[in-house]
């Protein structure tokens, strides 16, 4: 039964059109910044497993970590250009600006986090640096030195994942570096159903060997694969503790639409 209702969701979720793939995106992202604040990190506000070095204290810390060993990976130096590919509230286009001076694009198809970035970036007078592009992942504009690609392919869809490949590939000049971090299964197997469909409608995590092929028919050379799976643990224990502690605020927020079964729900998938 479960099985069916599966096969059911991907059919009505599909990422096939760019509106569905959208309105999937704003599902999930699209609750606001507020409702997020209280359990990521300050003031990054990244929502991607972090970086549990030897000696990380705080979760601020280990995804300071993870920005850093992201832009380390693709070797970023100043004044390369570099694409983000789901730039959530834009904290590593920033981190990458302020750390290393180098110039970024985000992509990203949640028209409220495309707002709320946008307004940080002004914020922080870097509205002449640093730009949020608001497209599907398959549309991604030029070209650039560097590509960070920080879990956007399980968005991507069964039958969706070679177009973003495809496009991920054509983002990058030729010679360029990128890291393209995603969870993935081990091995081929259906995505859990409670995720799909009370989190991430229209999701499919893919194997390793899945991404790797689809990279491979699209001329991209892996020279590099690291498995973070220990430190999405302890990423995804200090936010469901942050999310239990500041839980009252969350609800104050709006109790209708912060309700007891948005807490039991979210509380389940963290």
């Amino acid at each position: 039964f479960v099985a069916l209702r599966n096969k059911r969701h991907e059919w009505r979720f599909s990422n096939a059109s760019i509106a569905q793939a959208k309105a999937n995106a704003r599902f999930h992202y699209g609750m606001g910044q507020d409702f997020y604040r209280p359990w990521l990190d300050v003031p990054s506000m990244m929502y991607t497993c972090a970086y549990w070095k030897e000696g990380t204290r705080t979760l601020e810390e280990a995804q300071r970590n993870k920005m850093d060993h992201v832009c380390r990976k693709v070797q970023l130096k100043a004044g390369e250009t570099f694409v983000d590919v789901g730039s959530g509230w834009g904290g590593l286009l920033m981190y990458a600006w302020d750390r290393y001076r180098a110039i970024g694009t985000g992509i990203n198809a949640t028209t409220e986090q495309v707002a709320e970035s946008r307004a940080e970036i002004a914020r922080r007078g870097l509205a002449d640096t640093l730009k949020v592009v608001e497209c599907d992942f398959r549309e991604i504009p030029g070209q650039y030195d560097k590509l960070l690609s920080i879990g956007t392919l399980e968005h991507a869809g069964r039958d969706q994942l070679p177009e973003v490949v495809r496009a991920h590939a054509a983002a990058l000049k030729p010679g360029g570096l990128g890291v393209i971090h995603f969870i993935g299964h081990v091995d081929s197997r259906e995505t859990e159903f409670y995720i799909r469909e009370y989190i991430f409608p229209g999701g499919w995590i893919p194997s390793l060997s899945e991404a790797i092929a689809c990279m491979e028919r699209n001329g991209l050379e892996v020279v590099d694969i690291e498995n973070l799976r220990r430190h999405y643990a302890l990423t995804l224990d200090a936010w469901a503790e942050r999310f239990d502690r500041r839980w009252g605020e969350i609800h104050a927020l709006d109790p209708q639409r912060f309700d007891e079964r948005v807490r039991r729900t979210w509380r389940t998938y963290l």
